[in-house]
């Protein structure tokens, strides 16, 4: 590698360099100056030396820091078991939930079993695919990174809690198999994945507002959900007003579309709370270092069970479960910090964590 001039003049063509040294193992380690510039200029280098089959790690402090450049080596082609298992146990779940919305809302409201089943196994299905192709993008353009999806499955129609009686998943937790750039490319990763989700259970919410609410008599309320701030938008600007008053005797019911946008708005809720290995935990890791995600974590789970003892319980058990893992937040360069339009993006999704959560029974006493 320290015989490769290619490599050495792009690496001083954007890094003052103070000192160079050849490693035993084949790779270069320059001492070089770290200015305000350094974050984009490693970026730049980046780009110029990952074509070459060459990788870049910036390490250190600022008033010493080290890059190294490597040889990327031969990964095996490997496909792991779990994932693959864990996906395929979701895709059963959510299949089976909605064979049971079908059967129930047939009853209710008419209709063929299948037909409505699979609009609601379709609106699911978009919610999740769309934070995984996101996350997949972002990854994309930032470089080389793989990541692995482990999904959690649910047990839906078996747990008589209406937060979890129609969720067939809490979502994924995801795992880099390779470091990202830097902080905030890390941080994107997990942000916009979060975000894309939330956008289409807004959208999955838009399409079934018109007939989202049906009216039954002598019906016990099966398909009853407490709404989320920014599902009561949608149906809002959908035209259909939930303070509509209910005819006597009856009780109102979601329709299939609308029960899985709100499927999908809970698990972006799930995925953008600030807690252990989940998404927004991950965030929280970034911004606040770990030492304040741990905080964040034990806020979060205590915060869920105060607010909705029967509901969340399940959830407040796999985020200790989830604490004990120690998550890798690797990255390329580890000497810069995350930005601030970073951190202002967190709270932004801590905003949205408050404008997904079903509203709590406690709260809401209407059954919608």
């Amino acid at each position: 590698m320290s015989e490769n001039p290619q490599v050495e003049s792009l690496v001083r063509s954007v890094f003052t360099v103070k000192d160079v040294f050849a490693r035993d193992d084949g790779s270069t380690e320059y001492s070089v100056v770290y200015d305000d510039r350094s974050k984009a200029v490693f970026r730049a280098l980046y780009g110029k030396l990952t074509p070459l089959g060459i990788t870049p790690h910036l390490s250190g402090s600022p008033d010493n820091a080290v890059l190294v450049v490597t040889k990327d080596p031969e990964l095996p082609k490997t496909t792991a078991r779990t994932p693959v298992f864990l996906i395929l146990l979701s895709v059963v779940a959510i299949i089976a939930t909605g064979w049971g919305v079908g059967l129930i809302y047939a009853q209710v409201a008419g209709g063929d079993v299948l037909l409505i089943g699979a609009s609601f196994v379709l609106a699911v299905t978009a919610v999740l695919i769309a934070r995984d192709v996101a996350q997949r993008f972002v990854a994309r353009r930032r470089g080389k990174v793989s990541s692995l999806q482990y999904y959690l499955p649910n047990i839906p129609l078996f747990v008589s809690l209406p937060v979890l009686y129609f969720l067939p998943t809490f979502g994924s937790i995801t795992f880099l198999r390779s470091p990202t750039i830097d902080r905030d490319s890390l941080f994107d990763f997990y942000f916009v994945g979060a975000v894309v989700g939330v956008a289409v259970a807004f959208a999955v919410a838009l399409i079934g507002a018109p007939d989202a609410v049906v009216y039954a008599v002598g019906q016990p309320g099966t398909l009853n959900s407490s709404p989320s701030v920014l599902q009561t938008l949608a149906l809002t600007l959908g035209g259909n007003s939930l303070t509509a008053a209910v005819p006597s005797g009856e009780v109102a019911l979601f329709s299939p579309v609308e029960i899985a946008a709100w499927v999908g708005f809970l698990i972006s809720f799930f995925s953008l709370i600030p807690a252990a290995l989940l998404d927004g935990g991950r965030m929280a890791t970034l911004v606040l270092g770990e030492r304040g995600s741990r905080i964040t974590t034990m806020v979060t789970a205590f915060l869920l069970v105060a607010i909705d003892v029967p509901n969340y319980w399940v959830l407040f058990l796999i985020i200790f479960l989830l604490a004990a893992i120690q998550p890798s937040n690797e990255t390329l360069d580890s000497v810069s910090g995350i930005s601030r339009s970073r951190k202002l993006l967190f709270l932004v999704a801590l905003l949205l964590v408050g404008l997904c959560i079903p509203i709590p029974q406690t709260f809401l006493t209407r059954p919608i």
